[in-house]
């Protein structure tokens, strides 16, 4: 049994934080963010809001658009890895804000690669549950940020994006991959974490030469493994949904793919990265904005921290 997509939702936070308020803060300019990234702006989620309130708001518009109510939902499983909560878990918590009774629901943690995490995992369960099922990627990480290390504080914003799966035979290839990171190349510490004696609160730390270096080759591999074993050829492909790591990232794989960038969607410009809810809230975009249409296939590809990676190929 595998699943198809009936509907798509995306909540982005109102409070735009651009290149200009970076500089007031750390040593840099919109000019060496630009180059760098392609970033211009990204969203920060309220102090008085947190992850549930855009997962809530993002999957009331998934569900909408695919014609569903809180009976019809089966399960919930959401990508994250800045849940406020150990104990319930995200999907614990939206589960409760939609009033869902009993259901699956738990987060999947993969970094950036999340929301593939999360989706594969519904694949599996869709064998059990004869409702529909909610996949979410959500994140704040905008409240895990150093703002003294500028190589990092403007990369991340907040957001959250969700789906709607029915099942149907629309998956021709997923899979996900995660190999050990001996370098700490990508880190967010735990909060509980004592170091020298002091309490660490939480916060990204990467190597961004290691990231990219990572990212470019990771991109190449999982996407020609999933178009060669789908038996699909990357001109075929009417769309490619990325994650949004970083502007130079995603025109690096796209040239060593040999994709025109027409096919490929990027709002890292106006989001910058927001980890496991990058690819749900560009799959919503392209979907809203009428780019996806009944039998278009569709290529789905993340890389992140853990070292992990995925790939999804699907008819729309």
């Amino acid at each position: 049994m595998s699943f198809r997509i009936t509907g798509t939702g995306s909540y982005l936070p109102p409070n735009i934080v651009t290149n200009e308020d970076y500089e007031k803060i750390v040593d840099t300019s919109d000019e060496w963010i630009v180059q760098r990234t392609g970033i211009k702006t990204r969203h920060f989620v309220d102090k008085d809001k947190g992850n549930v309130d855009m997962c809530l708001i993002a999957a009331k518009n998934a569900m909408q658009m695919a014609g569903v109510t809180k009976e019809d939902i089966g399960g919930i499983i959401v990508g994250t890895c800045t849940s406020e909560t150990a104990c319930p878990s995200l999907a614990g918590s939206l589960q409760r804000a939609l009033e869902i009774g009993c259901c699956v629901s738990f987060d999947v943690s993969a970094a950036c690669s999340g929301f593939l995490f999360a989706l594969k995992t519904a694949e599996r369960f869709m064998t059990e549950i004869d409702k529909c099922v909610l996949v979410v990627g959500s994140e704040v990480l905008s409240r895990y940020l150093n703002m003294e290390d500028r190589a990092t504080c403007v990369l991340f914003g907040d957001g959250a994006g969700a789906v709607v799966l029915k099942p149907g035979n629309h998956v021709k290839y997923l899979r996900i991959f995660t190999m050990p990171d001996s370098n700490y190349t990508l880190n967010i510490e735990g909060a509980n974490i004592e170091k020298d004696g002091k309490l660490v609160r939480a916060q990204v730390s990467m190597k961004g030469r290691e990231v990219y270096a990572f990212a470019t080759k990771e991109f190449d591999r999982v996407i020609k493994e999933g178009l060669k074993t789908a038996g699909i050829e990357a001109e075929q492909v009417d769309l490619f949904v990325l994650h949004q790591a970083n502007l130079r990232i995603i025109e690096a794989a796209a040239k060593r793919l040999c994709i025109p960038m027409d096919k490929v969607i990027t709002n890292i410009q106006e989001n910058g990265n927001i980890s496991a809810a990058c690819i749900p809230v560009a799959l919503d975009q392209a979907n809203r904005e009428g780019r996806l249409k009944k039998g278009d296939i569709v290529v789905l590809a993340a890389v992140g921290g853990g070292l992990s990676s995925g790939c999804a190929v699907l008819e729309w």
